[in-house]
């Protein structure tokens, strides 16, 4: 059933993300006796070691603001996505799968992060303008280690889970003398995409076409749950994959599949998403999963709700006769409204009604017979 979509995208960096190839389980510079210093338990017998932690940078040129003749405020901002992935080498039982998706959001991070740039601290007129070149990255990686199944009491490590957080923008400012040019009178200022004065106000809402699906997705209705990586019948990795984020993996060369699981009122559904090949002669295959579609799915799902929501109210009103009823009141107040607009309509006018001239003669006939009799 394809309720959900998965694009499965070749991808070997994203996002300040570099993944480590997948380690050799045989090695025994991955084989640890006994308990690991440091570590964070998960189900599964998984265990959590964070390895190291360090700042990349990464070139780019993006466009952030130019202001023509115009004083200008001193920061602006901008939300950036953060990235995860997963480095693995299975396969991996369910129970060490379920270990592994409790790891990486136990170290996932926000899914954007706001980065400030400073525009203000120069001359405040002239033709200045700010670009982003590069971007700099807080990466950490993480080892993950599980239960040796060649040596009892013996750790064996079977990935890793890579975090990066961009924490700072690498601007450069131009600027041109524009003495003598039409400043007086002529003044703008123009910001790249997203990009925007004022930090505070850069919240992002995402609107869906009547409302948006909360990440969490909107239990018993419509629910979600990890992305399984599979190689044929085994579990190769998996990841808990949001709507609006996506989760980029490196495995042993091979075929894969992605699998989600879904819940529709309460029924559990497993769905086949697409498969990913690495190229011929590739040490790593790498491929970033991104979870899509859903909101396609939510709209479907309210567009039913409000179907079945009309169906229901003209059973009720055919059921109990309700039809004259509500055209009678549905008279009574279109009357009163008309009565009212035209009320307010002389009143603020200032024209009297006058009568016919026909029924003024009329009146005045009316009036001599009376005078007469009396």
């Amino acid at each position: 059933m394809g309720l959900l979509v998965l694009l499965i995208l070749s991808s070997s960096q994203a996002m300040g993300l570099t993944l480590p190839s997948p380690p050799d389980r045989s090695s025994p510079s991955n084989i640890r006796a006994g308990a690991l210093q440091g570590t964070s338990s998960f189900s599964g017998g998984i265990s959590l070691v964070r390895d190291s932690s360090s700042f990349v940078n990464q070139s780019t040129n993006e466009f952030i603001v130019e202001f023509y003749c115009i004083g200008h405020g001193p920061t602006v901002s901008k939300r950036f996505e953060t990235a995860v992935g997963e480095s693995v080498s299975g396969p991996l039982s369910s129970a060490q799968a379920s270990g592994l998706v409790d790891a990486l959001n136990a170290v996932r991070p926000p899914e954007t992060v706001s980065i400030t740039v400073l525009v203000g601290a120069f001359d405040q007129e002239g033709n200045i303008t700010y670009h982003m070149t590069g971007m700099t990255y807080n990466v950490t990686t993480y080892s993950v280690w599980a239960q040796s199944q060649q040596s009892s009491g013996s750790l064996q490590r079977v990935g890793y889970i890579v975090v990066s957080v961009p924490v700072k923008a690498i601007v450069v400012r131009g600027s041109t003398d524009l003495t003598g040019s039409s400043c007086e009178t002529f003044a703008l200022s123009t910001y790249g995409v997203g990009w925007k004065g004022n930090s505070t106000s850069l919240l992002q809402t995402r609107i869906g076409p009547i409302g948006a699906l909360p990440d969490a997705g909107f239990a018993p209705v419509f629910t979600y749950g990890a992305v399984k990586v599979m190689s044929g019948s085994s579990v190769a990795a998996a990841a808990l994959v949001r709507p609006h984020s996506n989760v980029t993996f490196a495995l042993p060369p091979g075929r894969y599949t992605a699998v989600a699981t879904v819940s529709i009122l309460g029924v559990p559904f497993s769905v086949n998403c697409g498969t990913y090949s690495s190229a011929a002669g590739a040490s790593v295959s790498r491929f970033t999963v991104t979870l899509a579609g859903v909101g396609g799915v939510w709209y479907a799902f309210e567009l039913a709700v409000g179907a079945l929501l009309a169906v229901v109210i003209v059973l009720i009103f055919w059921r109990f006769r309700l039809w004259p009823v509500v055209a009678r009141g549905y008279k009574r107040v279109a009357r009163t409204i008309n009565e009212w607009i035209a009320e307010r309509m002389r009143a603020y006018s200032g024209v009297r009604e006058v009568p016919p001239l026909g029924a003024v003669a009329a009146g005045r006939v009316r009036a001599r017979g009376a005078a007469q009799r009396l």
